[in-house]
């Protein structure tokens, strides 16, 4: 089954076909052209970035690694694919909604019936749902995850506004991997305004340390867990690093 991958360059959108159980497996952005069916190993392009970002989770927040106890009450999976990611969170959470932009992936999400309740669109939708009289009313998470969604988003400012407009009902925790800039390879000019992120060959956004940081200080996040040098992927045979990061918004700073 395949279906339009929808990318961004420059704030202009644009879309190619994939195969949708293999766009998350090899990653989105890893080849200009449909991939087809049965071409993919499994071994060589394993996918397992949902996983580690759980035992990260449970390891930052004092959880025993496969304990089926539920620990969060609402949580949101941003950038949800086909659910990969939402089924390792799945015997944690009560409540699991899943947001993606591609209406296809959607569909894929909902046939893994992982999760109560699919959206399509972007993160700020998972924000909002409809009460029993038909009226939009606003919801809260307590913990909100984005496993292999920051790559493709180079601005993360919004995102994190978004997450804690989610969060600060009660507080909660955010959890994501995200690929970081080798910035010793980066000889940037100082007189030039660092955005913090740059677009890589393989139409993946990279972002740099100091500009995460600077995001969890600016919307009042405390870091729990950070783990770096951490293999996501593998693209043209070389491994991929990034980190796999677990936030906290403490109830003294939900408003």
């Amino acid at each position: 089954k395949k279906g339009e991958l929808l990318m961004f360059s420059n704030g202009l959108p644009y879309s190619k076909p994939y195969e949708l159980c293999q766009v998350e497996r090899c990653g989105r952005g890893l080849s200009s052209r449909a991939i087809p069916r049965g071409e993919i190993c499994p071994i060589k392009f394993s996918y397992n970035i949902p996983k580690l970002l759980r035992e990260t989770v449970c390891q930052a927040l004092g959880h025993e690694e496969g304990d089926q106890k539920v620990w969060a009450e609402r949580a949101v999976d941003l950038g949800c694919g086909s659910g990969q990611s939402g089924a390792q969170f799945r015997q944690c959470v009560k409540h699991l909604t899943g947001v993606d932009l591609s209406p296809e992936m959607a569909e894929e999400a909902r046939e893994s019936s992982c999760y109560d309740r699919i959206i399509v669109g972007d993160a700020e939708c998972a924000l909002h749902e409809n009460n029993q009289s038909g009226q939009e009313g606003r919801t809260w998470y307590d913990f909100i995850f984005a496993c292999d969604l920051f790559p493709y988003v180079e601005d993360l400012q919004p995102i994190f506004q978004t997450v804690r407009k989610g969060l600060e009902g009660k507080g909660g925790t955010l959890a994501f991997s995200v690929e970081l800039l080798d910035e010793s390879l980066n000889e940037s000019n100082e007189e030039v305004a660092d955005p913090g992120f740059v677009m890589q060959s393989c139409a993946r956004f990279a972002h740099k340390r100091w500009y995460i940081s600077q995001l969890c200080k600016e919307f009042g996040f405390h870091e729990l867990l950070r783990k770096e040098s951490t293999v996501l992927r593998q693209h043209c045979g070389k491994d991929v690093l990034g980190a796999l990061v677990v936030l906290e918004l403490p109830p003294s700073e939900a408003v």
